[in-house]
C-alpha cells in the first residue's frame, strides 16, 4: 500500500506514469491497475481539474450576475424618480414643485451608477497607419517604392517582360 500512495501521491504532482514507473521500480501496468482502483487516472484527474475550473467560472458568472441586478436595480429606481419628476413638473401646483425641490435636494446623496472605466487611446502599432480611402489628392492610384505610379501601360509593359524582365516570346 505504500508503494501505491507514494505512486499516486507523485502522479497528482505531474510526474509523469513511466517516470514513476522507473523511479519506483513498478511495472507500468501495476501503475494502471492502481489507478483505475484509485481513481487517479489521466482522465480522473483531468475531470477533477476540469471541475474546479467549471466551478470558478460559475462563482465568477454569480458575481457578475449580483453587480448587474444591483446595477438594474438601481436603474429601475432611477426610472421611478424620473417618472415622478416629469409628473410633478406636469403638474406644475407650487406643493408639485416644492416636492420636486425636495426630490432634487436629495438626489445629490443617491448613489450613482457607473459606466465601466474604459480609457480610449490609439493603438500603437498601428500609429502611423493610415484607412485605406485616407490619401490625398496627389497619392491617388498605386505607386512603387521609388513614387512612381503604376499606370495600366505601365503594368501591361511589366508583365509582358515576365517575371525576371527578359523576353517571354511576345511581342
Amino acid at each position: 500500500m505504500g508503494l501505491e500512495a507514494e505512486a499516486e501521491r507523485l502522479v497528482r504532482m505531474g510526474e509523469s506514469r513511466a517516470e514513476v514507473s522507473r523511479r519506483l521500480g513498478v511495472h507500468p501496468q501495476t501503475l494502471a491497475c492502481w489507478a483505475l482502483r484509485g481513481g487517479w487516472r489521466k482522465k480522473d484527474l483531468d475531470l477533477e481539474r476540469s471541475a474546479e475550473a467549471t466551478r470558478r467560472t460559475i462563482l465568477a458568472i454569480r458575481h457578475g450576475n449580483a453587480q448587474v441586478d444591483r446595477q438594474n436595480q438601481l436603474r429601475g429606481e432611477l426610472e421611478g424618480v424620473k417618472r415622478e419628476a416629469v409628473a410633478l413638473l406636469a403638474d406644475g401646483s407650487v406643493e408639485a414643485l416644492e416636492k420636486l425641490s425636495r426630490m432634487v435636494g436629495a438626489a445629490a446623496s443617491v448613489r450613482r451608477l457607473e459606466a465601466p472605466k474604459v480609457e480610449l487611446s490609439p493603438d500603437p502599432k498601428a500609429v502611423n497607419l493610415r484607412s485605406i480611402g485616407d490619401c490625398d489628392e496627389n497619392e491617388r492610384g498605386i505607386h512603387d517604392e521609388n513614387g512612381v505610379e503604376w499606370t495600366p501601360e505601365r503594368l501591361r509593359e511589366h508583365h509582358r517582360r515576365g517575371k525576371y524582365g527578359g523576353d517571354r516570346g511576345f511581342s
